[in-house]
């Protein structure tokens, strides 16, 4: 079995650097062809399958995890079959598989990367995030990039096709990859400066917030860890980010929003009278009021659907609509059992890693595990409040891959 395990590794690591060129392929057969069924997401629901093959024949544990899964997901199907006032059994099917991938994947680069080690997965997770940013950038310097917003806002996600989605990919990859330029201090610190001007161009919070957290964080382990040289590098890249913000299009983007909920920026920055309404729909872009719709759906379903979860959309009457707050999402969509059960092997790896980082201290508060559980937050502070991250195969993918390269710290 060992040597099966390292003649799929170079398989399973070359999976991670053709991520953003499946990304690309779906968005241009979105954008120019119009078709929803693409070969990344033929490709990535191919690997979803060797992946659970893979498991099932490799790990006891991950097995009897998998057969309870599969059971509660065929229970829940049954559910909201008999229950949901519209039910499309298609979209029912393609949001399951979409939650499940990251717990699948989880699983089986945690099995892997005993295996191929967690250098190389960070290697190939490090050019994975420099192909985004090559790509932000040509798509800039030729024009060609595709709006992040509609409705005046500015912002690009370069030849991709969902901001928040790209947003959440570079946010949870720019650790690594300054991770890289502290470690290796050469052509790395090109990528550095493409993902800077990536974060910049998406036009979003999260992108900004991303490049404030990870240079600050840097900084401080720099000068703990006595690399001066680094930290004045780290200060001086800050720096121009905090005199370039004005002219951004995060900034712009902000003024709008704001005037929109009436308020001028001088009533925003110094003045009292902002209501906690108007707070919530600055930082949470108006998802504030479909929780409420769902948690309105959750307090009317049948305990049943308590249990089990409502699906897609929750108990909607013409169209689903998504809270696009992962965590949210997933509750009302599997229920009380189903959250429980989802997020089981998450809780667990984040346990151990705990455990793990204490019980080694001084020597596991390195540069390294420190910026990498960076990302990780990020991941999960993203996933909380902007979505798109545990409920999109292609965003998810990475936070499974920095949670399995911190369990072997």
């Amino acid at each position: 079995m060992e040597k099966v395990l390292k003649k799929l590794g170079p398989v399973a690591m070359l999976y991670i650097i053709l991520q953003p060129i499946l990304d690309l392929f779906t968005s241009l057969s979105l954008h120019l062809l119009d078709k929803d069924l693409t070969i990344g997401i033929v490709l990535r629901f191919v690997f979803l399958l060797f992946m659970g093959v893979y498991l099932l024949i490799t790990w006891s544990l991950s097995r009897i995890y998998l057969s309870i899964l599969a059971v509660f997901l065929i229970i829940h199907f049954l559910v909201n079959h008999a229950i949901k006032p519209v039910f499309d059994p298609i979209s029912e099917i393609k949001y399951m598989v979409k939650l499940i991938y990251f717990v699948v994947t989880l699983l089986f680069y945690f099995v892997l990367i005993r295996t191929c080690g967690k250098e190389k997965l960070l290697n190939h997770l490090v050019a994975a995030i420099t192909i985004i940013g090559v790509v932000m950038v040509l798509s800039g310097i030729t024009g060609t990039a595709f709006n992040s917003y509609q409705g005046g806002k500015e912002g690009n996600v370069g030849w991709f096709y969902a901001g928040n989605e790209i947003g959440a990919i570079l946010a949870m990859g720019f650790p690594v990859v300054v991770l890289a330029a502290l470690k290796k201090s050469n052509w790395r610190w090109i990528s550095v400066l493409f993902l800077i001007y990536s974060l910049f161009a998406l036009g979003t919070k999260v992108g900004f917030g991303a490049i404030v957290i990870i240079f600050i964080t840097a900084i401080i382990m720099s000068i703990i860890k006595k690399k001066w040289l680094h930290s004045l590098l780290l200060a001086g890249i800050l720096a121009g980010t905090f005199c370039y913000f004005p002219f951004s299009p995060l900034a712009k983007n902000m003024n709008m929003h704001l005037s929109l909920l009436g308020l001028d920026k001088k009533t925003a920055l110094e003045s009292a009278p902002v209501t906690e309404e108007q707070v919530e729909n600055l930082v949470y872009s108006g998802r504030e009021k479909f929780l409420s719709v769902q948690r309105h759906y959750f307090r009317e379903a049948p305990l049943s659907q308590k249990i089990f979860g409502m699906g897609y959309g929750g108990n909607y009457q013409k169209s689903a609509k998504l809270v696009e707050m992962d965590f949210y999402d997933l509750f009302f969509s599997f229920g009380i059992l189903g959250f429980i059960l989802y997020f089981l092997p998450f809780g667990l790896f984040l346990l151990r890693a705990i455990l793990l980082f204490l019980k080694n201290l001084p020597q596991s508060f390195s540069i390294s595990n420190v910026m990498i559980a960076v990302g990780i937050l990020l991941g999960v502070g993203i996933s909380y409040t902007a979505g798109h991250v545990l409920t999109a195969p292609g965003v998810s993918i990475y936070l499974a891959l920095l949670m399995s390269y911190y369990r072997e710290q």
